[in-house]
């Protein structure tokens, strides 16, 4: 026999209608007009292509996390230690710690401190710990001599202090040092790297130690650049006392403070954009009274030209020129100098002009033929580029045509760069796209070099201004991110913020996740918080769509597992703000159930959350928090956090359980708090019988001599009232002067009829008139909304009154 539930089930799902059996009692309501109706919607209708394959397009493929060659499995062992789990195979870990070294040195790219170096740290010292004998440590003295001097020559940025940095250094020296078939000059190396790697981290009094045991030791293996690095390592962290000592030391073993130290010390400063210390040092005597080099009096007279330190670079300006050479790049640097020196005491446009072709016809004159070159007009456009006058640059721009000078490439990323700082994003696009035609044919620029690296970075800050420019051109920025892909340009972490904000704000979240997966494994810790923080911020923001912030907030903990607590917690608290108590909820239970115990749910996490929940009252809700925590073996209940909890069943309509968490409080070591009474009394306010509970703790605060607040006061009013004892509150009001100290206000009354039913607050009203008429005048300017009861609205009105407790 025929199956014909079967037939008409499989009826039903070829035509994509519900399904309901007429046997059934209790069968969902259906729709009959849509099952009588004999055609679908247009983009509802099955459809098969040929063949018999799907039409539909196949599901969008995420890029992978992209990390650094050699970090995953660093990141791994970094976990397994955390979780006491079993972690990599050691030599899995040798080829990473190799690989990472190998990969930065091939690709010249800096190490991060606290994400690379930091991994590079903890791998190292796993496998010293883990060795079998001294020697078995995986790595071979080349190996580890290799990453020293790698760890010397490609840190993070010198400005930093890189303490993981230091510590791996000193750990590979030692371990160098300890191998006992390692040759004697690798020892050397290794300290000399050390001394490096100490002074230039803000570390230049361990570095002279160093220095000082390697030369008692053998002076011959003590080079003179060692004391440059370290000099300049005492002028970085601003010792000047160490800084003269140590040139006294240096007196005393019959090192002379030559011009090439002198020279060090005035670059640093002049760099650094230190005008007084560079006139301490460029004034400071140099040994047998030599003068300082041309090198180090072009930097001082460069700085005093961009910083209008005319007076002070005349006389060093006139030496510089009483000693110009014939050869054609001296006299082409040297009337760069002239020119800027010129325009920095004011000289305009047109004597500028004339004072080249006086400097051309004085070339002529000594029988050179030297011609005026775009680097002169370079080192204008850059002065100006650093007094932000872009006036001035786009006049310099104006010379360098009048003289027929072709820009190249620095003239066009001092033009970019200029234009963007005054916000002319137009002009800026036409610049890039000069700039982009001299890029044509190289399918591969070299990232780390200086020239490619500034035009990089430019093309960062253009992303950044034209993603915060409105209306935005979204089409543009596509083409600059991906020209800037195309020539392995990185992207910055500010880039890639105003990128994500800009695909947050569209929707696009598949090119989002792209976006991330590509480059913020590949970040700093601190770089990753500036990502981080624009998904924090587009989350609390108020104005977002719920929908938009629900995505934001699901890619945010997928990428960002080092998110806090406490941002995730206001994030919690923006979805009770917006009403949405289950999402709420959700990113409660997301943090509950974190790995890392640091960042679980704090106690104050908890009576947020159970804070929230009572102002939603959502009881699924409160059962999912509530049962996560009885299982948090961290968290341990307190006062505060039973309150919150009473707050919650209290705001759910469970007041009875509340008062159960009350007598947990009362018997308690820590006992009770002016809240707990307040949030108790709100409860015995709905609980059946709860005037019982109500004059309990009445008399417990009359019998302990506790100060009666006039918010506790008025909370004793409503409870009673609750329970529609008029009788016995309007006894109390009317003692209330004599009892807690405070005569009748608008919170006392408005808490009496708040909490009175609505049947007997038109009686509350005519006898508040008769009694206390100024009083209840203020409580009737309020506003006012319908109140709910037991079977929803129409049981009365309430005053709006702030009778909000917290835990």
């Amino acid at each position: 026999m025929r199956s014909q539930l079967t037939r008409r089930v499989f009826r039903q799902i070829i035509y994509t209608a519900l399904y309901a059996d007429t046997c059934c009692s209790c069968r969902p309501m259906v729709d009959h007009q849509w099952r009588a109706r004999k055609s679908f919607p247009s983009s509802m209708v099955p459809s098969r292509a040929l063949f018999g394959f799907s039409r539909l397009e196949p599901a969008r493929k995420q890029k992978p996390p992209d990390y650094k060659l050699g970090l995953k499995e660093m990141m791994q062992l970094s976990q397994a230690l955390a979780k006491h789990e079993r972690p990599p195979q050691r030599a899995t870990l040798v080829e990473a710690f190799t690989t990472v070294i190998l990969d930065h040195t091939t690709n010249k790219t800096p190490l991060t401190e606290d994400s690379d170096i930091g991994l590079l740290l903890a791998t190292f010292r796993y496998l010293q710990e883990t060795q079998v004998d001294n020697d078995d440590l995986g790595l071979s003295v080349e190996e580890m001599l290799h990453a020293l001097n790698f760890l010397r020559n490609a840190g993070p940025d010198s400005l930093v202090e890189a303490p993981n940095l230091i510590t791996l250094a000193r750990a590979l020296s030692e371990a160098i040092n300890h191998r006992e078939e390692a040759p004697e000059n690798y020892a050397v190396k290794a300290i000399n790297a050390l001394i490096a790697i100490l002074a230039a981290r803000h570390r230049p009094l361990e570095a002279r130690e160093l220095l000082e045991k390697l030369w008692e030791k053998d002076p011959s293996q003590v080079k003179r650049w060692q004391w440059q690095d370290l000099m300049v390592g005492f002028a970085r962290v601003g010792d000047q006392e160490q800084l003269v000592k140590t040139i006294d030391m240096m007196k005393n073993w019959g090192i002379r403070f030559d011009s090439g130290i002198h020279e060090s010390l005035i670059l640093f400063y002049t760099s650094a954009k230190n005008v007084d210390m560079m006139k301490k040092w460029y004034g400071f005597g140099i040994a047998n009274g030599v003068e300082p080099t041309r090198q180090s009096q072009m930097a001082v007279l460069r700085l005093c030209s961009f910083t209008n330190n005319i007076e002070y670079g005349e006389p060093i300006m006139r030496s510089y020129l009483d000693k110009s050479s014939t050869n054609e790049l001296d006299r082409k640097a040297t009337w760069t100098l002239i020119l800027r020196w010129a325009a920095a005491k004011g000289k305009g446009f047109e004597e500028l002009d004339r004072l080249l072709s006086v400097l051309v016809q004085k070339s002529k004159d000594q029988g050179l033929d030297i011609q005026p070159d775009i680097r002169m007009i370079n080192g204008l456009i850059s002065m100006a580029n650093f007094k932000k006058d872009a006036y001035a640059a786009e006049r310099y721009l104006a010379l360098a045509r009048k003289w027929n000078l072709k820009p190249d490439d620095k003239t066009l990323r001092l033009q970019l760069e200029y234009r963007i700082d005054s916000n002319d994003l137009d002009g800026a696009k036409a610049t890039y796209d000069e700039l982009k035609s001299n890029w044509r044919g190289l399918d591969k620029l070299d990232v780390y070099e200086p020239m490619n690296k500034a035009a990089f970075d430019l093309m960062n800050r253009l992303i950044v201004a034209l993603c915060n420019q409105r209306p935005v051109n979204y089409n543009l920025i596509m083409e600059l991110v991906g020209d800037l892909d195309e020539r392995r340009g990185p992207l910055s972490p500010d880039t890639v913020s105003a990128l994500a904000l800009l695909h947050l704000q569209r929707g696009e979240l598949h090119e989002l996740v792209d976006l991330l997966n590509t480059h913020v494994y590949r970040f700093s810790v601190e770089q990753r918080a500036v990502v981080c923080r624009v998904f924090v911020d587009y989350c609390l923001d108020p104005s977002v769509l719920t929908a938009k912030v629900w995505d934001a907030y699901n890619i945010l903990r997928r990428t960002f597992a080092e998110l806090d607590t406490g941002r995730r917690t206001k994030i919690m608290l923006a979805f009770f703000d917006r009403g949405r108590s289950d999402m709420a909820t959700h990113v409660f239970g997301h943090m509950r159930h974190l790995d890392m115990p640091s960042m679980r749910p704090t106690t104050e996490s908890y009576v947020l959350c159970f804070e929230g929940i009572a102002k939603a009252a959502d009881s699924e809700s409160l059962g999912l928090v509530h049962n996560m925590l009885k299982l948090d073996n961290i968290v341990e209940l307190d006062t505060r956090l039973y309150n919150a909890l009473m707050l919650a069943y209290t705001g759910c309509g469970d007041p009875g359980q509340s008062l159960l968490f009350w007598d947990d409080i009362i018997h308690s070591r820590e006992g009770p708090t002016y809240n707990s009474i307040l949030i108790a009394l709100r409860a015995c306010e709905e609980a059946p019988f709860g005037e019982r509970r109500a004059r309990d703790i009445w008399s417990r605060l009359k019998r302990f001599e506790i100060r009666v607040t006039r918010e506790t006061y008025a909370a004793y009013v409503g409870a009673l009232a609750g329970q529609s004892l008029f009788d016995e509150c309007v006894e109390l009001i009317n003692n209330a002067k004599g009892e807690a100290g405070y005569s009748p206000d608008v919170l006392l009354l408005g808490t009496f009829h708040n909490a009175l039913p609505g049947a007997k607050q038109e009686v509350m009203e005519k006898w508040a008139v008769e009694a206390y008429p100024d009083v209840w005048t203020e409580v009737k300017r309020l506003s006012k909304r319908r109140k709910r009861g037991s079977y929803g609205y129409g049981d009365g009105v309430v005053y709006n009154i702030n009778r909000d407790v917290r835990a």
